[in-house]
């Protein structure tokens, strides 16, 4: 059975921790070792402190911080300072998640590292997902402030950048969208969506509802944050992201969430530009603010430094007037030792001298340490002039003693010296074993030193043979490419050659073609001249034509009118013949007039 791996994806401060807890809550694994809390926060961060290290570093590698807003290089997990990264990230997934059936991987800066450990996860036999949980950007950004001194257009900038970076990085995964609101409201809804979509071997049951409930706390929503209003920043940048993240959550149930956050990365981004130069002035408000911090630490450190050297130096002086005491002092016992004739005196002086020699010996290593220790010192120094009062009140009555005994003290002065020779001879020896045995140490050292180097050296050399078998095999990949490329080449290049022979005959037949044409544009020429003339020759006839026909026009008015006064006198003759019918003179004289025409 295939083991799983979610990857949890945040800006900073999102709520990632409540879903990773309600995860853990259900039996999911979120590393073996924790990373600490930062002061005031849960006490559980469900976060793997070698994941969240190997992240830093990873960004280290790349130039970048966890707030940096540059996007990442392009092929970056191809660059020698992340494949060398390769096998610390094999080691972490398997010592923090061992065989476990569903890992979980909760860290922010997941949102630009998640492609690395999704390749490092797969090859480790785990099949990947991503959860890229989401929260309201003016929540983040008051968040975020409580813990960096981050003007607000930069936290709403972080949060934009983790955003599309989470949504890039993610892409080809089973993954699903978290709301931190909506995971607050109705936690079981969210895990059993999310468990559907990205396909975790979970099972949610009636008891996991009471898990949930007890992992997801909403009073960890600092209620200062949930009350946030809009922020009225000059940029327009804060009512931008809230209108998109609003957007975003009612578009959500419509289907993939790419395009929507495009479309808010794309809405941003000239109130973005617009909003570089108030965070900018915040941010070397807070770099002065941190060099003069630093400045004053400086001026502190140099006043102390100063305070350690004048003691120091007192330090040394009564180092050094101690020295010449015990050089007088030496001097007085030589030749009180010499004038000493008593045997028995002579034992109880080489006793003392003894004593006085282990006292120099602890005085020499008390001295050595005066750099690391100055309060320690001045108490050593108290104590040394203390034994050496006492000292000098043995010496005296020492002394007392020897001026008694000086007459039988003369005959065992020649052995006495004869002895301080053996002495110091014996004490020259040690000296040079000494002085050998530091040579044999600093010989050591340097054959340790050398070793190390070689060791490193051969690390060097053996990246450099694995970066050369890396560079060989590609180039002979790449050979093999280019021989298929040229086989490529050659085979266009006979297509070439024959569309090139195909291309002159047909240039040939489009030239016998075009000196057709030009000879069918002459006759078409002069038919367009015969045709101009002869449209010339009709508009004259036109012309003629329309004359006449304004000619015949004015004759048929006037014969029209002839023929109207005609109308009206025959009108006038109707109505005259039909009164004349009327009467009964007219009809006899009409019926005379009929009759001799009959």
């Amino acid at each position: 059975m295939r083991r799983h791996a979610l990857l949890v994806a945040s800006a900073p401060r999102s709520g990632a921790t409540a879903l990773a807890a309600a995860l853990a809550r259900l039996g999911a694994d979120t590393g073996r070792t924790a990373l600490r809390p930062a002061a005031g926060e849960p006490d559980d961060t469900w976060q793997s402190a070698p994941l969240c290290a190997l992240n830093d570093r990873l960004l280290e590698s790349l130039g970048l911080r966890w707030d940096t807003l540059a996007a990442l290089p392009e092929r970056w997990r191809e660059r020698p300072g992340v494949r060398l990264l390769a096998a610390e990230a094999d080691q972490v997934i398997a010592g923090e998640f061992g065989d476990a059936p569903l890992a979980v991987l909760k860290d922010p800066r997941l949102a630009l590292t998640g492609p690395f450990w999704r390749e490092r996860l797969e090859a480790a036999g785990f099949d990947v997902s991503a959860a890229i949980v989401m929260r309201r950007p003016l929540e983040v950004s008051a968040s975020i402030k409580r813990h960096e001194p981050f003007a607000p257009e930069k936290s709403l900038a972080l949060w934009l950048h983790y955003a599309s970076e989470a949504e890039r990085g993610t892409r080809g995964v089973p993954r699903a969208l978290v709301f931190y609101d909506r995971l607050l409201e109705a936690p079981a809804d969210v895990l059993a969506q999310l468990v559907a979509e990205c396909r975790l071997p979970l099972r949610l049951d009636a008891g996991a509802a009471e898990l949930l409930r007890a992992a997801v706390r909403p009073d960890l929503k600092r209620a200062a944050d949930a009350r946030t209003p809009a922020a009225g920043l000059s940029s327009g940048i804060d009512v931008v992201l809230e209108d998109g993240y609003r957007r975003l959550t009612e578009q959500r149930e419509r289907g993939d969430f790419r395009r929507s956050i495009e479309t808010i990365a794309q809405a941003a981004y000239r109130p973005l530009m617009q909003a570089i130069p108030p965070w900018l002035g915040q941010e070397l408000a807070n770099a002065r603010a941190q060099a003069e911090r630093a400045a004053d630490a400086h001026a502190g450190a140099r006043t102390r430094v100063a305070a350690l050297e004048r003691e120091l130096e007192q330090a040394v002086r009564v180092s050094a007037a101690r020295d010449r005491a015990d050089s007088q002092l030496q001097q007085r016992i030589d030749s009180l030792s010499r004038s000493n004739a008593n045997e028995t005196r002579d034992a109880r002086m080489d006793a003392s001298l003894v004593h006085l020699q282990g006292d120099l010996a602890r005085l020499a290593t008390t001295l050595a340490d005066l750099p690391a220790r100055e309060q320690t010192l001045r108490i050593e120094l108290g104590q040394a002039q203390r034994d050496l009062a006492d000292e000098r009140q043995t010496i005296s009555r020492l002394s007392e003693t020897i001026e008694n005994e000086r007459s039988v003290a003369h005959a065992h002065a020649e052995k006495l010296e004869l002895a301080q020779q053996h002495l110091q001879a014996m004490v020259t020896e040690l000296d040079a074993a000494r002085t050998a045995q530091a040579g044999w140490n600093d010989h050591h050292h340097a054959l340790t030193h050398e070793l190390d180097e070689l060791r490193a050296r051969l690390d060097g050399v053996l990246s450099e043979r694995d970066g050369l078998r890396r560079e060989r095999d590609e180039t002979a990949r790449q050979m093999t490419k280019l021989q298929a490329e040229f086989e490529s080449a050659r085979t266009d290049l006979r297509i070439v050659d024959h569309d090139r022979n195909a291309l002159a005959a047909r240039a040939q037949a489009v030239g016998d073609a075009a000196t057709a044409l030009r000879e069918e544009l002459a006759r078409r020429a002069q038919a367009e001249a015969a045709l101009v003339a002869e449209r010339e020759r009709l508009g004259a006839d036109l012309r003629k034509q329309a004359d006449r026909l304004m000619v015949v026009e004015r004759e048929l008015a006037r014969r029209v009118g002839e023929l109207q006064a005609l109308a009206g006198r025959h009108d006038m003759l109707a109505k005259t013949l039909s009164a004349l019918q009327q009467s009964w003179l007219g009809r006899q004289a009409l019926a005379g007039t009929k009759r001799p025409a009959a």
